[in-house]
């Protein structure tokens, strides 16, 4: 019992100490989500003077052979126009997600913006007086009735017209076919995507390196250091498991030792009652005497599992009863010498009862030894001082006081002075000094 008990509190402890570290863990991880948030929200540029190398920006002609051409059929425009199919890379050389990006490219001179591919394009027209005109079109998906931005049909193809001071955005793709949003990173092999648009210009050439490539990263909780989180919370959850896996087995141990506990209490009653109840004068006698067997032991400084060993075999020390004449133990006069000679082999017989009793520890001293006295007078054996086992010595003095202070057939009980008269009186003869000194202190400490 007193091992599940130090099992509890252990338990107890450790709860303690892992819902300590818990609270550390749950306050490095908030500061953790704090920076996380902070850089996933943290809107990064990158123009053509930009040294990073978290993301490359790269617009340039395709250069196939197909890919420019001469457009003659431009009414209302008057001029041959010359066309070329321009790349647009984005490299995501960070280990995390590009979550949003978009790019503004600044027009330097008079051109002209006819398809892109996959995603959309924010225009921007800028008129004399000032006014801005703004759209996004998708160029690949459009109705000519929507269109709000000014705009030219030269032959079949789209024409939008821009010039110095005009800028576009390309807006890319977000339904993740085309994998431009979110664009994938890795710390090894860079994840990248090649989008395209078409741009017609007197000379074929448009100066497109002015430009701003704005993006956003996102860093899940749980990656980089946030494996470190992973591996601490699950670690904490497998002690906490185990934890709890011990402290339902102590407690279901702990209940079936009450129930067993309880059940060997009761056996223990039914033998002090079929001990006692063949006494009148002694009923509740072995009860009364293990219970100040045990008071004295905590007074001497024993541990409560001592404590708890001299009151059971105390319980059992007149076990021997059961086997003596209930009429020579209910008799009410004074005793024969064959009668008393008879009512003391009660020892020999309640040691012959117990000696196979092997869990309650000392009983069969306890039943042999009880009635041997410190100078060596007492029975069966004769036995004096230290060769008396401790807890016969104990019960000695329990057992004498439990007589004196109920009534015999032959006499009243005594009164308190003149039972410490008795012990005081008895010390080093008939009982250990010790031991009545202790029992001395209880009596004097509380009323028994």
């Amino acid at each position: 019992m007193d091992r599940i008990k130090i099992i509890k509190k252990l338990v107890s402890i450790l709860t303690i100490i892992l819902l300590a570290v818990l609270a550390v863990l749950i306050a490095v991880f908030v500061g953790h989500v704090v920076r996380v948030n902070r850089f996933n929200a943290e809107n990064r540029v990158i123009t053509p003077n930009s040294t990073t190398t978290e993301a490359v920006v790269d617009i340039h002609p395709r250069g196939q052979l197909t890919d420019s051409w001469e457009k003659r059929d431009t009414a209302g425009i008057g001029v041959v126009l010359n066309a070329k199919i321009y790349e647009l890379i984005v490299t995501n050389n960070s280990k995390t997600l590009m979550n949003d990006w978009k790019l503004r490219i600044d027009i330097k001179e008079e051109c002209y913006l006819n398809n892109g591919w996959c995603g959309s394009f924010e225009i921007h027209q800028i008129d004399e007086d000032g006014t801005e005109r703004v759209q996004t079109v998708d160029l690949r998906n459009y109705k000519q009735s929507d269109l709000k931005i000014e705009y030219r049909i030269a032959g079949q193809d789209l024409l939008i017209p821009l010039k110095n001071g005009d800028y576009i955005y390309y807006i890319p793709d977000s339904s993740g076919v085309s994998g431009e949003v979110p664009l994938k990173g890795n710390s090894e092999f860079s994840g990248s995507v090649t989008c395209g648009f078409i741009m017609y210009s007197r000379s074929g050439n448009v100066d497109l390196s002015n430009f701003e490539f704005n993006y956003t990263l996102h860093k899940t909780y749980f990656s980089d250091e946030g494996i470190f989180f992973v591996v601490a919370f699950s670690i904490w959850l497998f002690a906490m498991l185990i934890i709890s896996i011990i402290f339902v087995i102590s407690v279901q141990y702990e209940q079936r030792f009450m129930v067993q506990s309880r059940m060997l209490d009761d056996v223990f009653k039914l033998c002090c009652n079929l001990s006692d109840s063949r006494d009148y004068y002694s009923k509740e006698h072995s009860r009364r005497v293990a219970d100040y067997s045990r008071l004295i032991a905590e007074k001497m400084g024993m541990d409560k599992s001592d404590c708890d060993s001299v009151f059971t075999a105390a319980l059992l020390h007149n076990v021997g009863n059961n086997l003596i004449s209930e009429q020579i133990l209910r008799k009410m006069g004074r005793l024969t010498s064959e009668e008393y000679a008879m009512v003391k082999t009660h020892t020999t017989k309640g040691a012959e009862l117990l000696k196979d009793i092997k869990n309650i520890p000392h009983a069969e001293e306890a039943a042999l030894y009880h009635h041997e006295r410190y100078d060596g007078t007492g029975y069966p054996m004769g036995k004096k001082g230290d060769e008396i086992p401790l807890i016969a010595r104990i019960i000695a003095v329990a057992d004498a006081y439990d007589a004196m202070n109920n009534d015999r057939p032959y006499r009243k009980k005594f009164m308190k002075d003149q039972i410490r008269e008795e012990f005081i009186k008895n010390r080093g003869t008939q009982f250990d000094p010790l031991i009545v000194g202790a029992f001395l202190d209880i009596m004097g400490e509380r009323d028994l």
